[in-house]
């Protein structure tokens, strides 16, 4: 069992996970897409007011922000009944970070997502929530690094989007990414807003210090930038990239739906599948069985009528039918076992006569002296009939 196994069994013992298996696996095949995210527990407050130890994501998952990759910072919050209820994510900025707040991040970095209102088990799954998390961070990134007042940028006047022209070029990150994956900048205010001064990006404090490319300057404002005024060109750039941004969202929202339902389409057909091969392996045997019964059937059949013509050839006509004589209807094969028949069956007719006197005499029917006067005289026949009977037995070579 490898170190993150362990690591995740423990936590979810310890915040008493209802389902441990399916979580386990489920957060296991997070943890292999996204490995700069640590598992671990904390005391944390649900929505619905309760407190209790939760079982938590933290990390970094990477976004590629206007062409450059940034480590943004999240926590994952489990509940007990992970995987069948959806996860509670926030964003966790450092203190030089700000949130951007959006229609997927609260103030207080709360992601609110369409694939998290949508949860289902198992066509949703940690590792589906963090890649669609992705994928809205690269359109609008959660935070940005703080700067200071002198940066602060002073535009008399800006469109909702960010506009683009010959003279005022769109800004982008301009320093190259640094060799650390865990400690990669994040974009600054003026990357995102559209300053018209660039500062360079966020850095954590335990990076080693490396001197950046030299940035050009932006260029001076010239014509009807340095009077604050629009011209249609602008506001034509501004729609344009205002609907681009909403097609992008929709065709996100559209496709992260799409790729949970194609997984749960796909999941429950390998289940249709599998229910599909067990039913047609009890076709077989079923139809095993009834052209077994159906044999024991026909066996049935061929007995019964050979049974009756042999009942109706012993029977004879009804006309010329008499009645069987029941003593003579089964015979020895010779005299001698004829003779041990008969006295045998005499022997049981007396032991037959003892119990019924026996049981006169209890209901009072006969007298005492009746009852041993039969009995004497009946016990000396059965004597007789037995005596005869082992006689006739040692001359047939029978066991006496």
């Amino acid at each position: 069992m490898s170190s993150n196994s362990r690591k995740v069994q423990q936590c979810l013992e310890k915040s008493s996970a209802k389902y441990v298996d399916s979580a386990k696996s489920d957060i296991l095949g997070a943890l292999a897409e996204f490995k700069d995210l640590v598992p671990d527990i904390e005391s944390f407050v649900f929505p619905d007011g309760t407190r209790k130890t939760a079982f938590r994501l933290r990390g970094t998952i990477p976004v590629f922000y206007k062409g450059v990759r940034y480590n943004i910072p999240i926590s994952v919050y489990l509940w007990d009944t992970h995987p069948y209820y959806a996860p509670i994510c926030y964003v966790n900025p450092t203190p030089a970070m700000v949130i951007r707040e959006s229609e997927h991040v609260t103030k207080q970095g709360r992601i609110f997502l369409p694939y998290l209102s949508e949860w289902r088990y198992p066509g949703y799954d940690l590792n589906g929530l963090l890649q669609v998390m992705a994928m809205v961070f690269q359109e609008k990134c959660p935070v940005f690094a703080k700067t200071s007042s002198s940066s602060t940028p002073t535009v008399s006047q800006q469109t909702p989007y960010p506009s683009t022209n010959p003279s005022m070029p769109t800004p982008y990150p301009t320093n190259p990414i640094l060799p650390f994956s865990s400690q990669t900048p994040y974009p600054s205010t003026d990357t995102l807003f559209g300053s018209s001064s660039i500062n360079t990006p966020y850095t954590q404090p335990n990076v080693p210090t490396r001197t950046p490319p030299p940035i050009p300057a932006p260029p001076t404002l010239t014509g009807s930038h340095s009077t604050g005024t629009l011209e249609p060109e602008h506001i034509r750039r501004s729609i344009i990239t205002a609907l681009e941004d909403k097609l992008k969202m929709r065709l996100r929202d559209k496709m992260g739906t799409s790729q949970a339902e194609m997984a749960s389409i796909r999941e429950t057909h390998s289940e249709l599948q599998a229910g599909q091969r067990s039913i047609r392996k009890m076709i077989e045997e079923l139809e095993k069985q009834q052209k077994f019964l159906e044999s024991y059937i026909f066996a049935h059949q061929d007995k019964k009528a050979e049974l009756m013509r042999t009942l109706e050839e012993c029977g004879g006509d009804k006309s010329d039918s008499q009645a069987v004589d029941i003593d003579n209807a089964i015979d020895a094969a010779t005299p001698l076992h004829r003779q041990i028949f008969n006295n045998y069956a005499q022997d049981l007719a007396c032991d037959d006569v003892i119990y019924a006197l026996g049981q006169a005499l209890k209901e009072r029917k006969i007298s005492v002296q009746e009852y041993l006067r039969y009995v004497r005289d009946i016990s000396r026949k059965q004597f007789i009939f037995r005596a005869t009977m082992q006689k006739c037995r040692k001359t047939a070579g029978l066991p006496v």
